[in-house]
């Protein structure tokens, strides 16, 4: 488990790092200090860690600019504190609620302790984490955070990037607009966009939260020649978006995504059209003389309000198709592969959705429910489908729909994306992380249970022992020499293959970590139809 602990004081500068050390007279401890457009930032020292905290990366998206792209910092001058995280994005407790549903299941639910923060669409900010010992041009990570674009914050406490930044990494978390905050399509929008998009502002303001690694990066340490996305879920989702996006070109160079993959249909601009005159109509806004005006002078609590009402229709606000971002279905980008041919790690969490109950299609939990879901979403394929995922009694119902749908929405969508990466000619390593901690074989590996080893950060409500101890190593290890070199494979780790090297190669990450062939296959193979359905890609234009 990772700790921040507080050092003494540190005499000596560090100039090949780009940081100043500077201190009153008497102070018992020196700061950290570095300069990102004109402003020297002053942090603090944790352990042998630099921190920097709630760095703005854009303008307020407040008042006018609600629902513009984010506007870039205007270069400044002085200095400020960089001590405190940020407001969270506008959003709910949501996460807090399902970190406590995890623990109870492992019957540690008495040992959480949430996080605290406050809420504000004042929100664009980051933090840095970079060794406070010399180690110019050091490979950067910029981490995108999950949930489900309605939730999460780069300053969560699971993330917290000392562990990644002592083995090496200059490590970035961000925030980014979430909810009908990020990822309203009103029409109205688009027609006062240059470029006549509207919808994927919380993609746009990841997209400058790049542009300000690129700008001043070398001031923590970093190299804007290797920056890294990272993130999981959501955040995996999104950053292969990214990737997909004319408009990320030069922002980074290799991408690294945890449980997520958007290859599926995505809203039509009829369709955010449709949801934004739900939520003007939410808040008294659709007759408006001026819709916009009215949606930009709604107080955000109410806007919170009007999205939840949104969301209990069934529409989850996200990314979508809006001409400049992205200019079709990411999965056709894909498959054309026109997207950015990066190197990519990729992988999925062996029962995903056993944490994920909320997005279960919703039937009895029988054997003859079971059947009708099934032949209702699989049609002539049922059959097939019924016997790689069998449920003889109604007992067992529960745990074959967690794996049919872990693989629908995750593992097999995941192979798309791989299959369609590697014919562009890009290195693509895949995983599967199969991992259960003590206590938790009625969750398996679920949804997000790799995080706490890839960060090296370990809640104190989560049970894990030594083989839990040297998986994490194994994994920080392959992730920062990913973010290295674009291979993940260095030392006396197992070799990872990578995914086209003469087979289709994934690496288990579990009990021991093992070089494996043909992941899901037959599964995928039967399920692959019925997702390539939802956005019927073509090869050519």
């Amino acid at each position: 488990m990772a700790r921040t602990t507080t050092l003494g004081v540190v005499r000596t500068a560090l100039p090949a790092l780009g940081l100043l050390l500077g201190a009153s007279v008497g102070a018992a401890q020196s700061a950290p200090r570095a300069t990102a457009d004109g402003v020297r930032y002053d942090g603090a020292l944790a352990g042998d860690v630099a921190v920097f905290k709630g760095i703005p990366f854009a303008q307020p998206p407040v008042g006018p600019l609600r629902w513009r792209p984010p506007e870039p910092i205007a270069p400044g001058s002085g200095s400020r504190p960089a001590l405190r995280f940020s407001a969270h994005c506008v959003q709910t407790n949501r996460l807090a609620v399902w970190t406590r549903s995890i623990a109870a299941a492992l019957g540690t639910q008495d040992k959480v302790v949430d996080d605290p923060f406050e809420v504000s669409e004042d929100c664009l900010y980051l933090n840095v984490w970079t060794s406070a010992k010399s180690r110019p041009s050091a490979p950067v990570m910029v981490w995108i955070h999950g949930g489900s674009n309605l939730n999460g914050s780069g300053a969560s406490s699971w993330y917290d990037g000392a562990e990644l930044a002592r083995g090496g990494a200059v490590v970035v978390s961000i925030n980014y607009r979430l909810g009908v905050f990020g990822f309203l399509g009103d029409s109205a929008l688009a027609a006062e966009s240059p470029h006549q998009a509207a919808g994927n502002y919380g993609l746009l303001d990841q997209l400058e939260a790049l542009r300000w690694v690129q700008r001043n990066i070398r001031s923590f340490g970093g190299d804007p020649g290797r920056v890294t996305v990272f993130g999981e879920s959501a955040g995996s989702i999104d950053l292969l978006h990214l990737v997909a996006s004319p408009l990320s070109k030069g922002l980074f160079h290799r991408a690294i995504a945890e449980s997520g993959a958007p290859i599926g249909a995505m809203p039509s601009r009829a369709a955010t059209h449709r949801a934004a005159l739900f939520l003007a109509k939410q808040l008294g806004a659709d007759t408006a003389v001026d819709r916009l005006a009215a949606l930009r002078a709604a107080p955000a609590a109410q806007v919170l309000e009007a999205q939840n009402k949104l969301v209990g229709t069934g529409v989850l606000p996200g990314p979508s198709v809006d001409g400049w971002v992205l200019p079709d279905v990411t999965a056709r980008i894909f498959e054309r592969g026109e997207h950015q041919r990066v190197p990519v790690l990729i992988g999925t969490n062996a029962l995903e959705m056993s944490t994920l109950r909320t997005y279960l299609p919703n039937f009895q939990r029988t054997v003859a429910a079971y059947n009708g879901w099934t032949r209702a979403a699989f049609g002539a394929n049922a059959d097939r489908i019924q016997a790689l995922y069998p449920a003889a009694a109604d007992s067992v119902v529960d745990r074959a729909a967690l794996g049919l749908v872990t693989d629908f929405l995750f593992t097999c969508p995941t192979r798309i994306a791989t299959r369609a990466m590697t014919r562009a000619g890009q290195n693509v390593y895949l995983y599967q992380f199969t991992r259960v901690v003590p206590g938790g074989q009625s969750l398996g590996a679920w949804h997000a249970a790799e995080i706490s080893y890839v960060f090296g950060v370990v809640p104190a409500w989560l049970p894990q022992d030594r083989t839990d101890g040297a998986l994490g190593e194994a994994i920080r290890g392959y992730w920062l020499r990913f973010a290295a070199t674009g291979d993940p494979n260095g030392g006396s780790a197992p070799k990872w293959p990578a995914y086209g090297a003469g087979g289709e190669h994934y690496l288990e990450l579990g009990d021991a970590v093992v070089a494996r062939t043909n992941l899901a296959q037959d599964r995928c193979d039967a399920i692959e139809p019925a997702i390539r359905a939802l956005y019927q890609p073509s090869p050519n234009r």
